[in-house]
């Protein structure tokens, strides 16, 4: 790989960045099609309260071409794009932006589909299943939509903040009616798929975001987050006798639709 005055930066943008997994896999991605050096993604360590000013400067990047974007970014980034696919304005929040030679930024959200194409390359179908998501953020939202688009029977959706899950559990209902819905874990309920949709397991002290008594009612507990690969979450779940799935193929299934949408052919 040569890095030259014609290579165009990609990017992922996120606070932390430390652990993140994208910078390897898109490079590696990238040098099997042949284009690293083409291209190139680094990782950009931007906080909250730098995100409107670096968004700003993007635009004025002429060799930027796109970025990933992670937590916790992907909801307020929604605001500082000019125009979203369909999919993100339906849930709200950005995973991907786009520069055009204009500087004008567009955004997408494949989260979701992300999500729901890693379970099946594992085997697993989302069709008729009983669903539990925890969590109301930007990636949680982008997985509530995707269960129902794919046909999932029932999602229950809860959050430390009831009230962002009864706002995200009216707009999946509005957009899925034939789904039933609900906020509340009724005593007898057993699940089929338990998605971690929080930041909770990125550190080695978070809390579980799912109860042990949820776990044992549930008979696939899935991650969103990617870094660490098995979470506190996974870990307990597995040696309560459930059958776990990472969050390395939410983000693995997705990096072509990333790339094509960054520009990268």
């Amino acid at each position: 790989m040569t890095i030259t005055g014609a290579t165009t930066i990609l990017g992922l943008i996120a606070d932390p960045l430390v652990q993140a997994r994208s910078p390897g896999l898109v490079n590696a991605l990238l040098e099997r099609r042949g284009l690293l050096g083409k291209f190139v993604l680094v990782p950009m360590h931007v906080g909250v309260d730098g995100l409107a000013d670096f968004t700003r400067g993007l635009r004025l990047v002429r060799n930027f071409a796109g970025a990933i974007v992670s937590m916790p970014h992907k909801i307020a980034i929604a605001d500082l794009v000019d125009e979203m696919t369909p999919e993100a304005r339906l849930v709200g929040a950005v995973n991907v932006i786009r520069r055009d030679a204009a500087g004008r930024l567009f955004g997408t959200m494949l989260d979701g589909a992300g999500f729901v194409g890693g379970l099946s390359d594992a085997g697993y179908t989302v069709r008729g299943r009983a669903c539990l998501l925890v969590g109301a953020g930007g990636a949680a939202s982008a997985v509530a939509f995707a269960l129902a688009k794919y046909g999932c029977a029932s999602l229950t959706i809860v959050n430390r903040t009831q009230r962002k899950a009864a706002e995200l559990a009216t707009r999946v209902a509005a957009a899925n009616p034939s789904v039933r819905v609900s906020t509340t874990v009724d005593r007898h309920a057993r699940f089929d798929i338990a998605v971690n949709g929080t930041s909770l397991g990125m550190r080695p002290d978070d809390a579980l975001p799912l109860t042990e008594s949820l776990i044992d009612v549930s008979a696939l507990v899935a991650e969103c987050v990617i870094a660490p690969e098995m979470t506190r979450l996974l870990t307990v779940a597995r040696e309560r006798g459930r059958a776990i799935h990472t969050g390395v193929p939410m983000l693995t299934a997705q990096l072509e639709l990333m790339l094509n949408f960054m520009g990268v052919a």
